[in-house]
């Protein structure tokens, strides 16, 4: 099992596509989960969690993607 991040647009726009795609590494599944206050991977698998604003700036610096500030993020475990 491993994190996947995904974004979209926000509802406004209309576009309901997947506009963002990462899956998070082992070298990162730490930090991402210090991000999420997880202390487990099993604490994801409840399915799609959305990412607060403080969150998601903080996933932009761990991923270096400054863009993805501006979508609505989640997060969830995938197999």
């Amino acid at each position: 099992m491993r994190l996947r991040l995904t974004g979209f647009f926000p509802e406004s726009t209309g576009d309901d596509r997947v506009k963002f795609k990462f899956f998070i590494d082992d070298s990162l599944q730490n930090s991402a989960l210090a991000i999420m206050r997880w202390t487990h991977l099993e604490e994801a698998l409840c399915g799609e969690q959305a990412l607060t604003p403080d969150q998601a700036a903080l996933f932009a610096k761990l991923l270096d993607e400054p863009q993805i500030i501006d979508l609505t993020l989640f997060i969830g475990c995938v197999s």
